[in-house]
């Protein structure tokens, strides 16, 4: 299985993970102006309740951000993939934060929905990038496990 396909594959699960908890978010009406979908919808110019928010959310979770952790994961410095993850998910939150909010017109770090959108983003960012690496490192068992260290050659 080539690294790149088990980026996507670990980024579909982690997206899953993700998922789960936006879920949760919209069904117990916590903070709704921190949708990832709606967020999505609005950067992609959308009608509301569309499925290409979701469709767009799978695609990035998985194809890109999956794929592009696998190119990145051992540039990363990490000592293990879990970190690596957790790390790549910091740097996914920043760009959120300074890019993707403000083209969803939620300003830098979304401080125009609410201030706790940073810190709300950068937890599930956390946890994806957290999944993403476990996942991973069960996938590429070469690198070492998920928790174990790994050493790159310079």
């Amino acid at each position: 299985m080539s690294e790149v396909f088990k980026g996507i594959v670990a980024g579909a699960t982690a997206t899953g993970a993700i998922s789960t908890f936006v879920l949760l978010q919209g069904a117990a009406g916590l903070l709704p102006q921190l949708s990832l979908i709606q967020l999505l919808l609005d950067v992609l110019a959308a009608p509301r309740e569309h499925m290409l928010g979701w469709l767009a959310h799978c695609v990035l979770g998985s194809v890109i951000w999956g794929g592009l952790f696998a190119y990145l994961e051992p540039r990363l410095g990490a000592d293990s993939h879990v970190k690596g993850g957790i790390l790549f998910g910091v740097l996914l939150w920043l760009v959120m934060m300074l890019v993707f909010m403000p083209a969803a017109g939620a300003g830098y770090f979304g401080f125009q929905l609410t201030l706790l959108a940073p810190l709300v983003m950068l937890v599930l960012h956390v946890v994806y990038g957290a999944v993403l690496g476990w996942t991973y490192g069960k996938l590429s068992p070469a690198h070492g496990g998920p928790f174990t260290s790994h050493h790159h050659p310079a």
